[in-house]
């Protein structure tokens, strides 16, 4: 494979990352067919299954795609030192803040979606995060010694429950500072994480 047959096939994996993104967020997994991300691009469908086999996979890259592009947005807003167990808060919150501010149609989207095929990859994706960063944290005896993507299932399963939920509570910030102190209760191995209430 040439030099420059590899920049075409990684420029056609962005293009069709990008288009099936934006479809899948418009009309659903469901509803989006190979054939139409093809047409959207031009390109045939055997072009389109020579870089992805399956949609499945498609879905799963866009899922990853987009989450590192949040992580950035997030890392940005963090400071660079800053420790893993507290970064772990820090993410939960951020998330938290997103669910609040922006509903269900945030930077999570896909975490909220109905659609399974849809949730399951934004959550993987997700817990692929969370499992990095448990660890990172476990490594520096910050966090339990047990499996980081067990304690990342967790996690996510805890978020996705209190952002399920909250808008049905009297008081929807108290059950997110909640949700928080459950997080850094389950994965703290020896001091508890100091953190600031969101309410």
């Amino acid at each position: 494979m040439t030099g420059q047959t590899i920049e075409k096939t990684t420029l056609l994996v962005e293009k069709v990352i990008r288009s099936s993104a934006i479809r899948f967020k418009k009309y659903g997994y469901g509803k989006t067919t190979v054939a139409e991300i093809a047409s959207d691009l031009h390109i045939s469908k055997k072009t389109l299954y020579s870089v992805f086999p399956s949609k499945e996979e498609i879905i799963r890259e866009a899922a990853w795609r987009e989450t590192v592009d949040v992580m950035r947005r997030f890392n940005n807003s963090v400071p660079p030192d800053i420790r893993s167990d507290s970064l772990l808060i820090a993410l939960c919150r951020f998330i938290f803040l997103d669910r609040i501010k922006q509903g269900k149609l945030g930077l999570f989207w896909g975490m909220y979606n109905e659609e399974p095929e849809i949730h399951k990859a934004y959550y993987s994706a997700l817990k692929r995060v969370f499992a990095a960063l448990y660890e990172d944290g476990r490594k520096q005896g910050l966090f339990k010694p047990v499996h980081h993507v067990f304690a990342a299932e967790l996690v996510v399963n805890m978020i996705i429950t209190a952002s399920e939920y909250f808008h049905v509570s009297e008081q929807p910030v108290q059950m997110f500072d909640a949700a928080l102190k459950m997080i850094a209760d389950a994965v703290a191995h020896k001091d508890r994480i100091v953190f600031d209430a969101m309410g």
